[in-house]
């Protein structure tokens, strides 16, 4: 047990060695282009054109997407609900961490799980997560991200997407996809240093552009540091991130790329919540309230290796294979509230415990997309291949049935909960493979009428050991075991005039169980099936973008209680999600951005032994509205300014037998102002929850999970781009 060492700093030295070698290295070779031009202007012009893939994708708020699918498309070519986060949008509201660029998307619920991490909701079910289209399954609620910094945008698709994202694992909400930077082929730099309340100080460098003459060989290199205390007594954070790739254009049509990311978290004295009375009631403490002991530690550390390779035929086609390598691996040494407060005695217990968790992934994708002729008209298909290869390892001990538990503790007096260090007792491996075969075709069926047909053949299986310091037992297999199962999807989008698209579409993902039927089976998997009909409209030639849409999902083949047989199940429960949604983007005027979305939606059980009738999920309000608005001030007195005001409101949520622990709808204010002093700096002033709302980012049980919001707090950054 090494928790108290630096278990990052070896790793980090080759990332930074890189980092420090990468910037000096990208300024020389912008500096020697220049050279070469002045020298030689002739040089640069009889070079042979070189196609790169650095083209501009979005503008502002709006951007094009790839989620559900895997060629860019604008919005309007999309027949289910899509949102993007873009890199100016996240600049605007200072959004450091994928929690928080989340927290600004259309008909997502963020649930805060604890100081590292959160879970991410939409339509009552939890989001499924691709980095850079390629599914990660089981590695986005519940695990800590790596930052914003390294990416470009976050796209995101509410409702079922299983023909690209294969097993849901029963998260059906959605999927969040995102996109890496990329290498650009003109020199850019660009660094900030910021400070803010609870001694919140971040500073970060992110430099790009061509590493020769012919601009064939391009990279980018990214690092940034956070050091954060919080509004929860105690709490300090030390985040350091590094990203670097390159971008080699082999030949006019083929790019190769690799990338690397690196990030260490490490938190003390963090805490999941707070606990509630044992009655059932929230408490009435201050927000900064920390029932952490003192030795608490958390942290994770990631690291991502992705190799790219991407041919463009002659004919239109491109073919393109992906390889990445994703390590999500955590640790904790902790207590935490194991009970509530009991009202009498004013005491609770905390439960303490040690885990190491190793998650390496490895993943491969493979496709192939282009145009082709039929029936007078040209058409789009596209089909490919994924494999997902994840091992979870583990080391500990109080975890599982294995307790260690402190009683009669006074509340507030968390310095009496002793540190129980021990050796290492338990152990175990999971091994979980999935694959599948895609495709999809998209028919021209007429000048106005699009048709979008798609399917996937996916294979799962799963099984697990115990393993040191545990005794050794052989692997066993998981009843969760599928075979050529087959998710369908369908949609048409039809082109009223220029300016309106409306589509219906039906989506499908699946999840497998490993309960057991009378006879010994396991039972099939479950589905989410969901209809969607909307219609999206560009204004403005593109401009500003209108998306409205109604759904009915149904969460089908849910395993319920045999009534005959009680310790056997069959596959007949149901969970119904309906509602709707609407957002308009963009730049509704010159010198204006705006991003406002509205949803509402409600799930229940329409099949259940116990639950027929109720909501599926209280964690999840029923309506949400998100708004953010900018002016950009580009002439006259205010020439310089620019100013965003913004606000989320949420209805009513609950948690507890009977609600016991509920809260009223609230809504959040955030400001921000920016001024840009000349050509290369600006410095921009945040402002968070400005009028100081108390209100839960998540009600949980007795014991924790009851989240305070941040208080009001600031954050001011200076940046210079070059």
């Amino acid at each position: 047990m090494n928790f108290h060492q630096n278990p990052s700093r070896l790793a980090l030295r080759p990332l930074t060695l890189a980092l420090a070698l990468a910037l000096p290295a990208l300024a020389a070779a912008q500096a020697s282009v220049a050279d070469e031009q002045a020298q030689d202007p002739k040089k640069i012009q009889t070079l042979e054109e070189v196609r790169v893939t650095d083209s501009a994708e979005s503008s502002g708020y709006i951007s094009k997407t790839t989620v559900g699918g895997k060629e860019r498309l604008s919005a309007r070519e999309v027949p289910q609900s899509v949102s993007v986060i873009t890199s100016e949008r996240v600049r605007d509201q200072n959004a450091a961490t994928v929690t928080e660029a989340l927290n600004m998307a259309t008909g997502v619920t963020v649930i805060s799980n604890d100081m590292h991490q959160s879970q991410f909701l939409s339509r009552g079910y939890h989001m499924n997560v691709s980095y850079d289209g390629v599914p990660s399954y089981n590695s986005f609620s519940g695990v800590q991200q790596l930052d914003m910094t390294i990416y470009e945008r976050a796209e995101v698709l509410r409702g079922p997407a299983g023909v690209f994202a294969g097993n849901s694992g029963g998260d059906m909400g959605g999927t969040v996809n995102l996109v890496r930077k990329r290498a650009k082929n003109a020199f850019a730099l660009e660094g900030s240093v910021g400070t803010g309340t609870w001694r919140n100080h971040q500073a970060s460098v992110d430099v790009t552009g061509p590493l020769n003459a012919a601009g064939t060989l391009r990279g980018r290199a990214v690092l940034a540091l956070t050091d954060k205390g919080w509004s929860i007594e105690r709490a300090h954070t030390s985040k350091q991130v590094g990203y670097a790739t390159l971008d080699w254009d082999a030949t006019p049509q083929t790019t190769l790329s690799l990338s690397a990311a690196y990030q260490r978290d490490r938190l003390r004295a963090g805490m999941s919540g707070l606990p509630a009375w044992t009655s059932g009631g929230l408490l009435n403490v201050p927000r900064s309230t920390n029932t952490s002991p003192d030795w608490n530690r958390s942290g994770w550390t990631h690291r991502m290796f992705v190799a790219d390779a991407q041919h463009r035929f002659a004919s239109g086609w491109q073919a393109t294979a992906r390889l990445m390598r994703l390590e999500q691996d955590q640790f904790f040494h902790d207590a935490f509230t194991w009970s509530g407060v009991n009202p009498a005695t004013h005491t609770l217990s905390y439960r303490s415990r040690y885990g190491d968790y190793k998650n390496p992934r490895h993943s491969v994708d493979v496709y192939a997309s282009g145009p082709f002729t039929l029936w007078g008209r040209e058409h789009r298909a596209l089909f490919g291949y994924q494999s997902e290869k994840w091992d979870q390892s583990y080391q500990g001990f109080g975890l599982g049935r294995q307790r260690i538990v402190t009683d009669n503790v006074p509340f507030g007096r968390h310095d009496l909960v002793p540190d129980p260090r021990r050796p290492y007792t338990q152990g175990g491996d999971t091994d979980t493979r999935q694959s599948g075969v895609y495709g999809q075709l998209r028919l021209r069926a007429a000048e106005p009428l699009t048709v979008v047909l798609g399917g996937r053949w996916s294979w799962y299986k799963t099984r697990s050991r115990s393993n040191w310091p545990a005794t050794p037992t052989p692997w066993e297999a998981g009843g969760e075991r599928v075979s050529g199962h087959f998710t369908p999807y369908a949609a048409v989008l039809y082109d009223i005039n220029p300016v309106w698209t409306a589509y219906a579409s039906f989506s499908d993902i699946f999840a497998p169980q490993d309960e057991q039927t009378v006879s010994g089976e396991t039972l099939k998997p479950r589905e989410g099936r969901q209809f969607e009909l909307g219609a999206k409209a560009g204004f403005m030639d593109g401009r500003l973008l209108l998306t409205a849409s109604v759904y009915d999902m149904r969460d089908v083949n849910r395993a319920r209680t045999d009534l005959q047989n009680p310790d056997y199940y069959v596959n007949d429960g149901e969970v119904q999600s309906r509602g709707w949604d609407v957002e308009v983007v963009g730049r509704p005027a010159p010198g204006w951005e705006v991003q406002a979305g509205y949803t509402r939606q409600n799930s229940k059980y329409t099949k259940d032994a116990r639950n027929q009738g109720l909501k599926f999920r209280f964690w999840e309000p029923r309506h949400i509205l998100k708004l953010w608005g900018m002016r950009h001030f580009e002439s006259g007195p205010l020439q310089g300014l620019s100013v965003g005001l913004g606000v989320n409101a949420y209805s009513a949520s609950a948690s507890g037998a009977n609600s016991q622990r509920r809260q009223g709808g609230y809504a959040v204010a955030s400001l921000m102002a920016r001024y840009r002093i000349n050509s290369h700096w600006d410095v921009q002033l945040n402002a968070n929850n400005l009028f100081d709302r108390t209100y839960y980012t998540r009600l949980g049980g007795t014991n924790t999970y009851n989240t305070y919001g941040d208080p009001r707090n600031f954050q001011l950054t200076l940046r210079a781009q070059f």
